[in-house]
């Protein structure tokens, strides 16, 4: 058999060997394109960046040029999607992937016109994480917290003799209803959108249910304890109607799982259940303690 490559066609030889040199860089290239474009989706509108979602449960989102539209992310999971609000400023935040492993669709949409919205950057990315509690762990839009957050500090001065996970809740609970009194006015007049921020929460000594949840939460993670922010309709005493509402959640190994808010009391002895919004505001009175400890008037609707 006769080789193509001899002395009587040198070029052909030569030819072939650099289009197979360029083949093979062209699909290294390709291949890198690939792993990049795996890690961070990117155009000149926004960014979604997976680099360290495996290791946190969340994706960190930014738009790439600031805009003076509304810009919102939405994540999904087979029937399940959130919507939020994303700061139009470049300003780099992160959103959990609560749903466990699996293929999400993650978008960014910028205001286009009025309540109309187009997609900037849309992508498609499958979770696999070791521990599907990941999520509630680490820092995200809505439980926003890092080393050196003051409630982080707090949190580590409050436990820093503690071994036990429950007594560390405890210590974390106690501070948190007996340091803020419930903000009426603001109730009244927030605005949607809002988003709490920790430490000036604390600083004031006021908040809504919603900064309460946001505060425990946070201390609670950063004590590396599972926790999750809980929104949903509450019922409330001699009213009608359900009204929205934040609580919590926190996982504990020993006791089996996630504590909800049916299986959780405090009344300064024993720990039980979390609503630190209504105990803080009723001074953990006998028939608030009984009524929080009824998980029929909860009724959950997202969890961050």
């Amino acid at each position: 058999m006769k080789t193509l490559i001899n002395k009587k066609t040198p070029t052909i030889g030569k030819f072939a060997r650099y289009l197979i040199i360029t083949v093979l860089t062209a699909v290294l290239a390709a291949a890198m394109s690939l792993a990049v474009s795996a890690s961070v989706v990117k155009n000149e509108r926004a960014q979604i960046d997976f680099t360290n979602t495996k290791d946190t449960g969340t994706v960190k989102i930014n738009v790439v040029a600031k805009t003076d539209k509304r810009v919102k992310v939405s994540i999904e999971k087979n029937d399940d999607r959130y919507n939020y609000d994303l700061k139009s400023d470049t300003t780099v935040e992160s959103f959990p992937l609560q749903w466990g492993n699996g293929e999400y669709t993650v978008r960014v949409l910028i205001q286009s016109a009025d309540s109309k919205y187009a997609v900037a950057v849309s992508t498609k990315y499958t979770l696999d994480l070791k521990d599907n509690k990941l999520p509630f762990v680490n820092s995200n839009q809505l439980v926003n917290f890092n080393k050196d957050t003051e409630i982080v500090k707090k949190a580590a001065e409050l436990v820093k003799d503690e071994k036990v996970t429950l007594t560390k809740v405890e210590a974390i609970y106690k501070f948190v209803i007996s340091s803020l009194e419930y903000d009426t006015k603001k109730a009244a007049t927030v605005q949607s959108g809002y988003i709490p921020d920790v430490d000036k929460i604390i600083n004031s000594g006021m908040g809504i249910c919603f900064d309460y949840a946001a505060v425990f939460a946070a201390m609670l993670r950063s004590q590396g304890i599972p926790a999750k922010l809980v929104m949903g309709y509450v019922k409330v005493p001699d009213s009608k109607d359900p009204v929205y509402h934040a609580w919590n959640e926190f996982y504990h190994a020993e006791k089996g799982g996630w504590f909800k808010i049916n299986e959780m009391k405090f009344d300064g002895q024993q720990f039980e259940r979390v609503d630190p919004t209504f105990d803080s505001h009723n001074k953990s009175k006998s028939a608030v303690i009984k009524w929080i400890g009824d998980g029929s008037n909860y009724a959950k609707v997202y969890e961050f």
